[in-house]
């Protein structure tokens, strides 16, 4: 047998299979053993997977770096020059206005060069990682678990579960035969990196096939006339190892190869359409959630976040009958904020402005969380002060729940169904336990924590110390209970996948919590065992399991009853091509 010389840090560091969270609140890493059955294989399957370092795309990054290149998601080498502030002191209404202009515009120009700092910080600290790694022909990275069951690499900066550019450095190892159907996925994968993931399947093959030369010139020359075709992608940097992918499959058919014996090496990727509102539907047995989010097919993707944004500018329109424009209001006069914040809308809701509202609801996003998300991202920025900010944030978070409350009812009936389980056990002083489907036991235990402070070199250092005697902290059982059962369904489900494709004898796989990955090659089976694995789980009464799960682990017999449940048959996501796409 030859000899592996491994080598790793991770080798001799011993480190927990679930990792306490954050704040001293141990929760399920307090329980002895809580990952067993499918959950602890799929753990220990994933670490197999066989990664390299992809040269061709860190080269292109080193090369962007010394042009100065800068694009979303990429840092400027250099800062902004800070813009003036005039110099006299205002004195006028009009002057202190203007002055407040320009004060806000130093303010942005100084907080952008203070991100690019930090971005390029972290970009350094990545490809310097990226360069010693890529010597290596093969690498792998150990997993832990959250409390909830979600996976995720232990190792920081360069991981399997980072943004584009880091998607884009890392491949796997050793490459794959195409087969009869890896050509058509990897054509998908490469429409979606692009930005054409809203298209139909086959729709994104006729694309790339209909892109060919624009591919192939990017590998070409990909920091030179060609830049901007990458770019600007939805996923640059995946964009980017994909035309590389692509045209090493050119070269190698044009030597008079077979396509279907092409070594491919680029994850393709699997997303699911908002995973937490998936789950939730399928729990619910809703039939209206479920088909907003392609777990019920109906024939086209659907696409929920655009759905909510048609489903508010209506009301918008609406709401601005018989209210005056505020050009044609005295600036003292009642009406005039109310009128700024709603016609201030008036064609500037789009599926962006409700995206992250929509996508965090599942997970237990209340009013408030909304009207900061759309303040902190930017959507309010086109009203002129703080103050109408937050109203016109206010008004446009109360149209979203609106919108929310026509498409997903009864995914938001579960959310407080957990909450009010949470706070019954809540106030008996019990924390919240359960079981998944995969085989892990989650336990939320937010209990109060003594805080102490340490005096290092450093500075002072607060240490917190979980206090089980103590109690709970105030309302955090029940807020936390939401987002935590979501996401330790959708762990379970990832769990699942992964064994099944192991059984079929797949080794490599890219998973990222809603997103699943592997060979080209592979794609259907993984299409296959993604639906089939939902099934298993929601093709029974999946909440009244949790209810009595809850109740082995509490002792507490008067667990609120489940909700009244739809009639959705799970079994239709078998024949849903958007489930995951």
């Amino acid at each position: 047998m030859t000899q592996v010389n491994l080598v790793g840090g991770y080798l001799t560091l011993r480190t927990k299979v679930v990792k306490a969270a954050e704040h001293g609140n141990a929760h399920t890493a307090a329980i002895e053993r809580p990952m067993l059955g499918e959950h602890l294989e799929a753990m220990n399957w994933i670490q197999k997977t066989r990664w390299a370092v992809n040269k061709d795309v860190l080269g292109v990054v080193r090369e962007c770096i010394k042009l100065g290149a800068a694009f979303e998601g990429f840092p400027s080498a250099n800062e902004k020059p800070l813009p003036p502030v005039p110099d006299t002191k205002p004195v006028t209404p009009e002057e202190k206005k203007e002055y407040a202009k320009a004060i806000q515009a130093r303010a942005e120009v100084h907080n952008a060069n203070a991100r690019d700092w930090g971005m390029r910080k972290k970009l350094n600290v990545l490809l310097d990682t990226a360069e010693e790694m890529s010597q290596f022909p093969a690498i792998w990275f150990p997993h832990y678990a959250d409390f909830r069951g979600r996976f995720y690499p232990r190792p920081q900066d360069l991981h399997t579960q980072g943004d584009s550019l880091v998607k884009g450095l890392l491949r796997f190892a050793e490459g794959e035969r195409l087969g009869d159907t890896g050509l058509y996925w990897m054509y998908v994968a490469m429409a979606s990196s692009q930005g054409q993931d809203k298209l139909p399947l086959d729709d994104r093959f006729a694309w790339t096939t209909k892109h060919l030369k624009f591919i192939r010139d990017v590998a070409e020359d990909p920091t030179g006339a060609n830049m901007e075709l990458w770019s600007k992608a939805d996923s640059p940097w995946e964009t980017l190892a994909w035309c590389f992918e692509i045209e090493r499959l050119c070269q190698w058919v044009g030597l008079g190869n077979a396509p279907e014996d092409f070594l491919n090496v680029i994850p393709v990727r699997l997303d699911a359409t908002c995973s937490g509102i998936q789950h939730l539907s399928a729990m619910m047995k809703d039939r209206t959630s479920a088909r907003c989010v392609n777990v019920e097919p109906t024939g086209r993707r659907e696409d929920i976040y655009s759905d909510v944004a048609k489903a508010a500018i209506p009301q918008n329109d609406l709401d601005r009958v018989g209210v005056p424009h505020p050009d044609t209001l005295a600036d003292d006069h009642e009406l005039k904020l109310k009128a700024t914040v709603i016609h201030g809308w008036c064609g500037k809701i789009e599926r962006k402005t409700v995206k992250r509202a929509v996508m965090t609801t599942p997970y237990g996003v209340k009013e408030r969380g909304i009207l900061t998300q759309l303040v902190n991202d930017g959507f309010c920025d086109h009203f002129a002060t703080g103050k109408i900010k937050y109203a016109a944030a206010e008004y446009l978070t109360s149209v979203i729940v609106g919108a929310l409350d026509e498409n997903i009812a009864a995914p938001r009936i579960a959310l407080d169904y957990f909450r009010s389980v949470a706070s019954h056990l809540d106030a008996k002083d019990i924390p919240l336990i359960w079981d998944t489907p995969s085989g892990f036991t989650v336990k939320q235990a937010y209990h109060k924590t003594d805080d102490e402070q340490v005096k290092t070199l450093g500075g002072r250092v607060v240490i917190y110390k979980e206090n089980t005697d103590a109690g709970f902290k105030p309302g955090k059982q029940a807020t936390g209970a939401a987002p935590n059962v979501v996401h330790s369904f959708d762990a379970a489900h990832l769990a699942m996948t992964c064994v099944a494709m192991k059984r079929e004898g797949v080794r490599d796989m890219a998973f990222v919590h809603d997103s699943f990955g592997c060979h080209a090659g592979n794609v259907d089976l993984l299409v296959k065992h993604t639906k089939e694995q939902f099934v298993r789980i929601y093709n029974t009464n999946t909440l009244e399991q949790w209810r009595q799960s809850v109740i082995k682990h509490s002792g507490i017999e008067d667990i609120p009853a489940i909700p009244e449940l739809g009639d959705l048959d799970v079994t239709c996501v078998l024949k849903s091509e958007f489930f995951f796409s």
